[in-house]
């Protein structure tokens, strides 16, 4: 978390994101449907690679903002 908005997507449901923050382009890649299918799934693809060579991301980066962001409190115990 590098910012006000990512602090404050931790702890309630928030939709701003901060055009200079990296954190916040990590919660949102962590929010598309790419990330989500290779979260259900459990294993990366080639689609998805692309998707984060395009918005400059790495896994790790959206995967910790995914943990951390509020949103995804009733998930944190599904699977995968």
């Amino acid at each position: 978390m590098t910012c006000p908005d990512c602090t404050r997507s931790a702890t309630e449901l928030w939709h701003v994101f901060n055009a200079n923050c990296r954190g916040c382009h990590a919660r949102m890649f962590s929010r598309t449907k790419e990330f989500d299918r290779v979260r259900r799934v459990g294993k990366l693809d080639a689609a998805y690679q692309r998707a984060l060579d395009i918005s400059n991301m790495t896994h790790k980066e959206a995967r910790a903002a995914w943990d951390l962001d509020a949103i995804n409190k009733d998930m944190k115990n599904a699977k995968p």
